[in-house]
This record gives structure tokens, sequence and C-alpha cells, in this order.
């Protein structure tokens, strides 16, 4: 007598793909998820830094009557080679880093830059950076053998602060001290000198260490006199000790609108209005983005303000009211 197999249960090539394609679908799904999730906590953590960077300040303005100065500079020999402390520094014992500035000569602040990588000013301050920040490598190499670690955030310049020999001084930081190119008698901010009021008035803002473009005009330009172009990437030295531009790496400033990206790369910069062709032409470039505040996170960056409150700050923010943010006392309304 013949055995009729029983038929096995399995699935169809056609049922086999239908739940390949399900499970793409939820992936596809899931992962933006994911990624947003991720992005919130990062920004969330980046908004407490910039809380404690504000709270810092504070302090130091309860110990000492003001805000730290932007950069105290000095000039030395008779050709000044510009060395100077940045406000940064002035915080650290704020910022639970008093042994470090116990460590730091501020006579000649060239010696801290004494030991290459394990100098101290190649200490990475992990709350000086920003997580959705993408930085290719910390600390980087000044040249002559000097390293510095980065910072994702800046101190308000004002309406401009690079270059600082034209800088506004308007905002809450800036040059000071002998080396200062534009007020060598200058004070530092006190509370009462912020006339618009301290929740209208940035303290601190985000620097983006992300521009392909900007990228391309410093690996093509060759310098007429001055210092060579540097990837935005490794711009923002927290301990910046010695050089005329040195405010650069430690002030933001609104002379750009918010985010600022150069438009185009160096082989269309002839495109550009205005066209920027040679090292001359890309100043007009390089002074805006090397002190635009920005992120790397979606829409718009986040500010400390003088109050110690933190905000996030739009990408389709006016120009206007943005400029006006980044003033201390310039008697306008901010809605």
């Amino acid at each position: 007598m013949t055995k009729i197999a029983k038929a096995r249960a399995a699935f169809t090539l056609v049922e086999l793909l239908v739940v390949i394609a399900i499970i793409g679908i939820l992936v596809a799904l899931l992962l933006p998820a994911v990624q947003a999730a991720r992005e919130a906590a990062r920004r969330t953590q980046c908004t407490n830094q910039l809380r404690q960077l504000a709270l810092a300040a504070h302090n130091f303005h309860d110990t000492n009557g003001s805000f730290p100065p932007g950069l105290y500079q000095m000039p030395f020999g008779s050709a000044p080679q510009f060395r100077g402390v940045t406000l940064f520094v002035r915080l650290l014992p704020q910022m639970e880093q008093g042994p470090l500035y116990d460590l730091w000569d501020q006579t000649n602040p060239l010696n801290n830059t004494n030991g290459g990588t394990t100098s101290l000013t190649a200490t990475k301050l992990n709350n000086l950076l920003c997580p959705s920040d993408t930085i290719p490598a910390n600390p980087v190499s000044g040249g002559s053998g000097r390293f510095y670690a980065l910072t994702s955030y800046g101190g308000n310049g004002g309406t401009r602060s690079y270059d600082p020999q034209v800088a506004t001084n308007d905002g809450i930081f800036w040059v000071i001290g002998p080396g200062s190119q534009t007020d060598p008698l200058g004070q530092p901010v006190r509370m009462p000198d912020v006339l618009d009021g301290t929740s209208n008035v940035y303290l601190f803002g985000e620097r983006s260490h992300f521009d392909r473009n900007h990228d391309t005009f410093a690996a093509s330009l060759t310098p007429s006199g001055g210092a060579a172009l540097g990837p935005i990437g490794g711009t923002g030295w927290w301990a910046a000790s010695t050089g005329r531009l040195a405010a650069g790496e430690v002030l933001l400033s609104s002379f750009a609108p918010l985010n600022f990206k150069v438009p185009a790369p160096f082989s269309l910069g002839g495109t550009m209005t205005p066209p920027a062709t040679n090292f001359a032409g890309y100043q007009y470039y390089n002074d805006r983005r090397i002190s635009a505040f920005g992120s790397n996170h979606p829409g718009g960056a986040n500010f400390a303000l003088a109050d110690g409150s933190v905000r996030f700050t739009s990408n389709q923010i006016s120009f206007l009211m943005y400029q006006r943010l980044t003033m201390r006392a310039d008697g306008q309304v901010v809605d």
C-alpha cells in the first residue's frame, strides 16, 4: 500500500519577499527615530554644558566684579609677538579645573605650550565639546611643535570679532591689554554694562567645525603675507596663547548669519559675489566664517544668554534681530 506524504508548511518565495520588504520598511522608519532620539540627547547635553559655562562666568563675575576679558593680550619684543590669556583659561577655576589653572604661566603664556601633545594648552576639556560637533582631531598642531585643544563654544564678541584689528567690541568679550589693536586700555564687561538686559544678550554660543568649501580654499591658497589659512576643523583653540589673530579662536560674532558656510569651493570661487580667486579676495569670506556662530544641530544652534539661561536660536532668525542679540547696549528692543 502506497503512503501519501504529508505536505510540509513553508514560506513561498513571494511570502519571504513580502516579509523582507516589511522588515526593511520598519527599519527605515525606525532609523530616523533612533537618530532623532540620539540628537535630542546630544542637544540636551550641549544645553547643559552651555548652562554650566554661563554659571562659571557668573561665578567669576561674583568673585572679580566683571566677566573675564575675551583675551588679555600683551606684546613681547620690539616687533610684538602677541601672547595672551583667553576667557576660558580665566574660567578654569569655576569649571572645576583649579589644578590646571594653578599650573598656568600667565606672565609668558607661550610657556604653556611646552610639552607638545602633553602641554597645558593641549588639554582636552570634554565640557567644552558639543557631542554633535564634528572635530577631525583634538588637540591640533599650531606649528612650531605647539598643540592646542579645541572647544565647540565661543564668547559673544558682538557684531564683529574677526579680524581683531577691526573688532567692534560691542558684545560681552573682546581683546584688551597692551597688545589689543582696538582697545589697549579697555576693561572687562560688568553686569551694569549690559544695558539691553541680560536676558536679551548672548553670552556664549556654538561653533561648527564643518565646512568643506572653506577647507578647499585653505588647501589651495597661498598667503601674501600674514598667516596661512587652516581647515575649519582646526579652529577654536580654547587656550590660544600667541598670535595677533588669537581672538578668532575663542570669540564669535554676528558678522555673518547664523551657521554661515562658504557658498562654493575654491574651483568656483570666481562665481561667488564678491569673487574669491586669490588670498586677498577670500578674506571677505574667511573673516565671516572664522567668526560665525553655528552648530551641527538641525535647524540652528544653542546659546547661553547673559542671565544664565540657554535657548536654541533658529537659522531662520532675522539678521537684524540676530545682531541685536549680540550687542550689549544698542538700545533696541528684542522681541
